[in-house]
C-alpha cells in the first residue's frame, strides 16, 4: 500500500524575478495569474510568454464555465509549460490546463472522458494556506449543480512547486491568518485521519503545525507587521501541510466548510476557521487518546510558549490564540441563517462522504448540525 507521494520538485527562490530567470520563461510558457499579482510582481520582468489574467474572467473560485473560456483562449498558443502564480483558484484551474483537448472540462470532471496531459506544470503559490502546489487535482464549481467538485488524479500534479516568500509577505493580516488556518486544518485533519492517516503524513503534518503555531506566537509578541519576516516559514509550512493532506486526507472540518463557501462565497480559509476547533473539541470529548493525544502534545508546547497555558482543554486554548490573532465571527454574520443548518448537513452527507469517512470518530448528522448551531 502506498503511504506517501510527492510528485513535484520543490524549490525555494526569494523573488519572482529570480524565478523567471532561473526557469528561463519564454514564448512557449503560458502564465496564469491575476491582475494585482501581475502588476506588483510580474510586469517588471518583461516576460515574452503569453499571460492570462484569471480575474478578467471572474473574481471568484474556479467555475466550470471559466475553465472552458480560458481553455478556448489559450488554444492559439503553442504551449509546453503552464506556470501558475496565484492562490488556490488560479492553481486549481492551471492543473486542468495541462490536459490535452480538455474542453469541455465538465466531461472530464464527471469521468465521462479519459484524458492525458501534454504540458508541464510549474506552480508558485501566493498564499500560505492551500498547499495546492504539492497536491494532485483541484476543485471546480460545476455549472449544473453549483457544487464544488473534486477532480483528483496524480497526473494533475505539478512538475515544479516553487516557494517564493516575496509573494506572500504582503498579504493583509486577515487573509494571512485565514490562509494559514487552512494549512493548520490540513495538518491536523490528516494527522488524525481514520481513512488514510499514516506515519509519513503525520511526520510532515506535525512539522507544519509547529511552524504555524510558532509563527503565531511571534505575531502575537511582535505584531502583525512581523509577518513579512515569517513569510518563508509560513509558505514552507503550507507546503508541508499540502503534502500531509495529499497523503493523509482531509476530514469533517473541510466537509462542514464547503456549503458555507458555496452559498455565501466565504473564503475557504475563513470557512475552515469557523469549524476547526469545534470539530477537534468534539473529537477530544469522545476519543481523547490515540493520534489525537499525540496531536495535542504537539499543539501544547507552542500554546504554552505563547502564554496560552492553563487547565482549559487544548483546542479551547487554540481557539483563544486564533481569536487574538484575528477574531472569528459567528456564522450569522456571514449571511448564514438557522434555516441553512438542515440543508447544509444533508448536503455534506450526500456529497462529501470522501471527507466524512476520514473522521477521527464516526461522524453523524446530529454532530454536524450541532456544530453548525454552536458556531451560529
Amino acid at each position: 500500500m502506498q503511504l506517501f507521494c510527492v510528485k513535484p520538485k520543490v524549490h525555494c527562490i526569494d523573488t519572482f524575478a529570480a524565478f523567471a530567470a532561473e526557469f528561463a520563461l519564454g514564448p512557449r510558457d503560458l502564465l496564469l495569474t491575476e491582475t494585482f499579482l501581475y502588476e506588483r510582481f510580474i510586469k517588471a520582468a518583461g516576460l515574452s510568454c503569453p499571460i492570462i489574467l484569471k480575474d478578467k474572467y471572474d473574481a471568484g473560485e474556479p467555475k466550470e464555465e471559466t475553465v472552458d473560456q480560458i481553455l478556448a483562449d489559450m488554444q492559439p498558443f503553442p504551449i509546453d509549460r503552464v506556470v501558475a502564480v496565484g492562490g488556490g483558484s488560479v492553481i486549481d484551474i492551471a492543473k486542468v490546463l495541462i490536459i490535452r483537448d480538455a474542453r469541455p472540462i465538465g466531461r472530464i470532471i464527471r469521468g465521462e472522458q479519459p484524458f492525458e496531459t501534454d504540458k508541464q506544470l510549474i506552480i508558485l503559490p501566493t498564499t500560505c494556506g492551500t498547499g495546492s502546489e504539492v497536491t494532485f487535482g483541484g476543485i471546480i464549481t460545476m455549472k449544473d449543480t453549483g457544487l464544488k467538485t473534486a477532480i483528483m488524479d496524480e497526473r494533475l500534479s505539478a512538475d515544479h512547486a516553487v516557494l517564493v516568500p516575496e509573494l506572500v509577505a504582503e498579504l493583509p493580516i486577515k487573509f494571512f491568518i485565514h490562509c494559514s488556518v487552512d494549512a493548520l486544518g490540513h495538518s491536523m485533519e490528516s494527522y488524525v485521519s481514520a481513512a488514510r492517516g499514516n506515519e509519513m503524513a503525520r511526520a510532515v503534518g506535525a512539522r507544519a503545525v509547529q511552524l504555524i503555531l510558532n509563527g503565531y506566537r511571534q505575531l502575537i509578541e511582535k505584531g502583525a507587521a512581523y509577518k513579512a519576516l515569517l513569510a518563508k516559514d509560513f509558505i514552507q509550512a503550507s507546503c508541508l501541510a499540502g503534502m500531509a493532506v495529499n497523503n493523509g486526507g482531509a476530514g469533517p472540518v473541510h466537509a462542514l466548510a464547503y456549503p458555507l463557501g458555496e452559498k455565501y462565497k466565504i473564503s475557504h480559509g475563513e470557512s475552515i476557521y469557523q469549524f476547526l476547533t469545534a470539530v477537534f473539541s468534539m473529537y477530544d470529548q469522545i476519543r481523547p487518546e490515540g493520534a489525537l493525544a499525540e496531536l495535542k502534545d504537539i499543539v501544547e508546547k507552542p500554546l504554552q510558549e505563547a502564554g496560552f497555558a492553563g487547565e482549559a482543554p487544548v483546542f479551547e486554548r487554540l481557539e483563544k490564540m486564533l481569536n487574538q490573532l484575528y477574531p472569528n465571527r459567528p456564522l450569522r454574520e456571514t449571511g448564514m441563517t438557522e434555516q441553512d443548518i438542515k440543508p447544509f448537513t444533508e448536503s455534506i452527507f450526500a456529497s462529501k462522504q470522501r471527507l466524512l469517512v476520514a473522521s477521527y470518530v464516526p461522524f453523524t448528522r446530529e454532530q454536524a448540525a450541532e456544530i453548525y448551531r454552536r458556531r451560529f
